[in-house]
Formats: C-alpha cells, sequence, structure tokens
C-alpha cells in the first residue's frame, strides 16, 4: 500500500485468537475508509493494527469498524448492509465459491504457520527413539563399528573415497567417548554450570492434573522408561507436590510406545517467547563460505541441563508407583 514508515505508529503488543494462537503487532496507523464507491458514501477514520500473517485476507474489519458504519453482517446469507450517506440501504453479497477458495486458502495458511512456529503442549522424555521427524541420509549407507560391541554402531557414507573414509574412521574412533549409547553414559554438566530455569508467573496457582488411567501396555512401557531415567539420574521421586501432571503414551509409527508429560498446565503459567527458534536466514547466512557442514544429531542434549532445584517440583508427573520430578 506503500504506507510512508512515519504514519506507523509502533505498536509491539500481540493480538489472541479463539484457539489461544498469538499474532505480534507491528504497529497501527489511522486510515480514512469509505464503505461504497459513491462521492454521498460514509467516511470515517479506522485504526488498522499491521500484522505479519499467513492469511488470504489482505484487511480484517473489526465489530467497531463495523458497528461505526452501522452495518450488518449476515454469515447464513454471506451479506452485509450498511445505510449509505443518502438514507439508501447498500447490500453488499459475497460469492460462495470465493468464499470456500478462500477459507481452503487460509486454512493452508494455518497449517504453514503452525508448521513453522509450533507451540508444544507435550513434552517428550526421550527423543532417542523418535525417528519419524528427523532428516534421513541421502544415499547409500552402511555400517561402522564405533564401540567395544557389536550394539554400537554407527553409519557412514558408502560412496565416500577411501581417503574420506580413513580420514572420518580414525576421527570417530579418536573420538569415540563423545558417544552416548545410553542414558547413563551422559554424565550432564554441573549445576554452578548452568541450569533450566522456569518463568512463572507469580499469579499462577499450582494445578494438579486428575489421575488418567493407562492399560496394561502402557504402564509397562511406562515404568521401563521410568527405570531407565532414575538409574541415569535424570529424575527422582518426591512426595507432597503442588504441580503434578499425567503421562501421555503415543504410540510411534514403528509400534513402540513414546512417552511424553502433559505440561499444558505448567506451559499456560509460563509467558510465550516472541522468538522461540532461531532466525533460519542467519543460520543458513552464517555456514555460507565454509567447506564443511556438520549435521551432528545431539537428540539427548537437553539432558545435560539439569532442571534449577527451585523449579524441579513444577515438573512432576505421576505414575502408577509414585510421583518424578
Amino acid at each position: 500500500m506503500a504506507l510512508a514508515e512515519e504514519a506507523i505508529t509502533p505498536f509491539h503488543e500481540q493480538i489472541v485468537g479463539f484457539a489461544g494462537e498469538r499474532v505480534d503487532t507491528w504497529g497501527y496507523l489511522n486510515l480514512r475508509t469509505r464503505l461504497g464507491t459513491g462521492d454521498q458514501s460514509k467516511e470515517i477514520r479506522v485504526r488498522f493494527l499491521l500484522v505479519e500473517a499467513n492469511t488470504s485476507y489482505n484487511a480484517l474489519l473489526g465489530h467497531p469498524c463495523l458497528n461505526a458504519f452501522g452495518a450488518i453482517v449476515s454469515t447464513p446469507h454471506l451479506a452485509m448492509k450498511f445505510p449509505s450517506g443518502r438514507g439508501e440501504i447498500c447490500t453488499v453479497r459475497a460469492d460462495q465459491k470465493t468464499t470456500r477458495q478462500c477459507y481452503t486458502a487460509s486454512l493452508k495458511a494455518t497449517t504453514y504457520r503452525r508448521e513453522r512456529r509450533p507451540e508444544t503442549r507435550l513434552v517428550d522424555l526421550d527423543p532417542r527413539t523418535n525417528t519419524d521427524d528427523r532428516i534421513q541420509p541421502q544415499g547409500e549407507i552402511k555400517s561402522f563399528v564405533l564401540g567395544k560391541n557389536d550394539e554400537e554402531i554407527t553409519n557412514i557414507g558408502a560412496d565416500l573415497t577411501p581417503a574420506n573414509e580413513g580420514d572420518l574412521t580414525t576421527l570417530l574412533r579418536n573420538n569415540s567417548n563423545l558417544f552416548a549409547w545410553s542414558a547413563s553414559d551422559m554424565p550432564g554438566i554441573h549445576p554452578d554450570v548452568i541450569t533450566h530455569k522456569l518463568s512463572i508467573f507469580r499469579e499462577a496457582l499450582p494445578i494438579a492434573q486428575k489421575k488418567r488411567r493407562l492399560g496394561t501396555e502402557k504402564r509397562v512401557a511406562v515404568q521401563k522408561e521410568v527405570d531407565k531415567l532414575i538409574s541415569a539420574g535424570f529424575i527422582c521421586e518426591i512426595t507432597y507436590t503442588t504441580w503434578l501432571a499425567n503421562v501421555v503414551m503415543v504410540k510411534k509409527s514403528n509400534g513402540q510406545w513414546r512417552m511424553c508429560v502433559d505440561f499444558t498446565d505448567l506451559n499456560k503459567a509460563c509467558p510465550k517467547d516472541n522468538y522461540p527458534l532461531p532466525s533460519i536466514d542467519r543460520l543458513v547466512d552464517g555456514a555460507s563460505g565454509h567447506m564443511v557442514l556438520s549435521f551432528l544429531d545431539a537428540y539427548s542434549g537437553y539432558n545435560q541441563i539439569p532442571m534449577y532445584t527451585p523449579n524441579r517440583n513444577n515438573t512432576t508427573f505421576i505414575t502408577e508407583q509414585a510421583n518424578y520430578c
């Protein structure tokens, strides 16, 4: 619309939708708006918020604007009526086919936006076996025994030159102690160096979710995962807790169970991060000019940073045997 920068007033609040989605605003500006094309049509000043959103609409008129024009919208009839400056009643009718096309386009835009900025509600406790969303290697691969037994193996490219393969295998063997084959192989970082703290609103009240019943198969899978995390020292038993969340078991495509924790209530008690992910453009620009780019998948790295001690009670989850944090 060729709007001048000085015409835009800075405004950095968020717009919250019915489903809880949040949209950042750039600012606002006042534009003289007219419904109709005649000279006698009513014209008023309307304040528009500027947002960055993938949608099929260029502008949305809210209820304050429609009320100022005296407009009445009928959704079943896909029509809007409003008085003109001459006292006549003007009718704007929508085309049903065009409406459906816009609705379909808006759904695609919403899906794209959720893929770019997802809101995590279920926290996976062990993503080591989560291979569904990982980038798969391109080309042929072959197994390479790296550890002391046949189970500690990794994959390397099968089309490497003998010189590159020799350099790669030597590098891997010299740094074999950096690989974690089980949860107990990751000692973690000392709390004096860094801890993970939660920013919980002061007015937030503790919420203990009602315990959900799990089937026999799910209970066995939960206990197996809990025993593994206890032996590694990642979780511990806790009593007299105020925050309590349920375990949610998710069936993966390979038939195995993935244990998650329903931290929905805890997420609501924490402020939202406007920029949760790094800028992809900056990452790509930073990688340019380099001959080698590492795709190391440190998928269990989150376990190496312990939770801040006063916040451990907030991460408590329920099992059949006990509560753990």
